[in-house]
């Protein structure tokens, strides 16, 4: 790589450091100094940070007056949506004294009118972005006062609780601090990241100004590759990590309060574009995030000055992960439990028809759905595009389809959220038609012959048949969970149906053959008649004869004809019968 070139700064102690790596970076020990090219963005970015003012040159970017995330400020000082305001010009007005400096955790609050000569700030501006496959930064100040100088801190917090100022928030390592510092020898400013370092992940030696942790760090993420570099500003200008201007012209703030925006003066507005991905603020594949973000002012460029106005914390997002929940449902809509979903990186070529592809790499991040049919895979997903996977289905239900996704800071609540349809896989009704048959032996036969119809919840046939010489038929296709009604139509000559009707409710995923399906059985009885014949053998009508087997007595007739006693099933009837002369 390129030895960055060096150009003096404050301070004058020399020592070779013991430098943290890459991961401790992201830990919080670092400085990684930056300086500013000229420009209207950074390379990949989509915002005009470096051009010193808050409207659109280029058609299709974005600035302070066009930004990418919305800014909404208060009209009285307070936190708005990525804005934060001040009072200006007043006895009321909130700064950091009592000789407070940045190596201070929880520096003293104080009320008092800015000195004429000291920064007065009104607001603060913040804007994020992912593109170009990184991750960008944007800042903005405003001061009310027009000063040759302008020395800015924008602290972010990862954990935004207050401290015991019950103002600026609790520091944590990791925690950073982009200082802004403009001498008015130019339109450029020069632009220095630290960490904040403690006893957790640091030593003394690492801190930049203050002899004993906790402390703002002097380690860069570019390895140990120089000596003294607390006495030095590394110029990476040419790498491009960041940009930055100040307005050497009026501007026009268009973002109310008032309605109509505000003129800003020359040197009393400033702006900043950083890479966090190129700063190794964002490691590739690593979650960082920051809660709670302000501004201050120095009173001068040297890092150990006192501090004097400031503009209380806001809320911020800034983090280069979200988080991927996941929905399992079947196509009626009920929640399925135990499906299990793995995130796929989408490696070009990115998106296209499902399913992923060969190329894409299988991630850390699955989940399981639980009885809701829910699951998450987390809020520490990078940003990125991806495949979301069902790796494991359900029982009796068919995959869904891969779905692809890009996650990043455009993403509503950075959170994608995937409802998955597992659609039920067809069942089947196993048939069996049996009856008795004596030549057969004892007990139940099949019998063939027998007309079913099968019928859904909505009494509409679905299919049905004739049982076969096995006595069965069968019907698919039929939806898992549901329950269907089974009806004998119509039974084999000679014989009665017994039961004419049977619920069936699909309980698994089934085909005729399978061997799997859900089985009914019902049974037929089978008939037969039985005669009498009475004739008088003393002439017709001497004799007269009558039958009765329990129901009532029937008469015989007198004759050759014969009494039939039709479709009697299997039993034992006694019948009485009686000639009376």
């Amino acid at each position: 790589m390129t030895t960055p070139s060096l150009a003096p700064t404050e301070g004058s102690r020399r020592r070779r450091l013991s430098l943290l790596g890459l991961t401790t970076v992201a830990l919080g020990a670092a400085v990684l100094l930056l300086v500013a090219s000229a420009g209207g963005t950074l390379t990949g970015s989509t915002f005009e940070s470096g051009d010193g003012n808050l409207a659109v040159d280029t058609a299709g970017l974005h600035d302070w007056n066009s930004p990418i995330q919305a800014i909404t400020c208060p009209s009285t000082p307070g936190a708005g949506t990525n804005c934060g305001t001040d009072l200006i010009r007043s006895g009321d007005d909130n700064a950091l004294g009592q000789g407070a400096k940045e190596d201070i955790p929880v520096p003293a609050v104080v009320t008092g009118s800015i000195p004429p000569n000291k920064s007065d700030l009104s607001r603060f501006y913040v804007n994020q972005e992912k593109a170009g496959g990184s991750d960008f930064l944007y800042l903005a100040w405003e001061r009310t006062n027009v000063l040759g100088s302008a020395n800015m801190d924008f602290e972010f917090n990862q954990d935004a609780t207050p401290s015991g100022n019950g103002v600026t928030p609790v520091r944590t390592p990791g925690d950073m601090l982009i200082r802004f510092d403009f001498t008015g020898g130019g339109s450029i400013p020069t632009l220095s990241l630290v960490r904040w370092l403690t006893s957790a992940n640091a030593t003394a030696s690492d801190c930049f100004k203050n002899n004993s942790l906790p402390c703002w760090g002097v380690t860069t993420a570019q390895g140990d590759m120089l000596d003294g570099l607390d006495d030095q500003q590394i110029n990476l200008s040419s790498a491009g990590f960041a940009e930055g201007a100040v307005n050497s012209v009026t501007v026009h703030d268009a973002n109310p309060p008032p309605a109509a925006g505000s003129d800003l003066l020359a040197n009393t507005f400033g702006e900043a574009g950083i890479n966090l991905t190129a700063a190794n603020v964002f490691p590739p594949g690593t979650c960082e995030s920051f809660g709670a973000a302000f501004l201050k002012s120095r009173s001068s460029a040297a890092f150990d000055a006192e501090l004097k106005d400031f503009i209380a914390p806001i809320a911020v997002n800034i983090r280069n992960c979200g988080g991927v929940n996941i929905h399992k449902q079947d196509d009626l809509g009920a929640p399925l439990a135990g499906a299990v979903f793995t995130l796929f990186i989408d490696n070009a070529p990115t998106d296209g028809s499902p399913p992923h592809g060969a190329e894409d790499t299988a991630t850390s991040f699955t989940c399981t759905t639980d009885a809701s049919g829910n699951c998450t895979m987390g809020t520490n997903i990078p940003f990125g595009d991806y495949w979301a996977v069902e790796t494991t289905g359900v029982p009796n239900h068919d995959l869904a389809p891969d779905q692809s996704f890009t996650l990043s800071t455009s993403t509503p609540d950075l959170t994608i959220s995937l409802t998955f349809v597992d659609p039920r896989q067809p069942g089947a009704i196993l048939i069996t038609k049996t009856a008795k048959n004596h030549s057969l032996g004892a007990g139940q036969h099949p019998l063939a012959g027998a007309v079913f119809d099968v019928t859904d919840s909505n009494g509409n046939s679905v299919g049905g048949g004739t049982t076969d010489a096995n006595g069965q038929v069968c019907v698919g296709n039929l939806a898992l969970g549901a329950t269907y009604t089974v009806t004998e139509a119509s039974a084999p000559t000679g014989y009665s149906i017994d039961t004419p009707s049977k619920p069936v409710t699909i309980s698994g995923s089934a085909t005729c053959g399978s061997g799997h399906e859900d089985p009914v059985t019902f049974t037929d009885t089978p008939l037969s008649d039985v005669s009498v014949t009475f004739t008088s053998n003393a002439g017709s009508g001497v004799t007269t004869g009558e039958i009765n087997c329990g129901a009532g007595a029937i008469s015989l007739p007198d004759g050759t004809s014969t009494l039939v006693l039709d479709d009697k099933a299997p039993g034992t009837y006694n019948c009485t019968i009686t000639i009376d002369p």
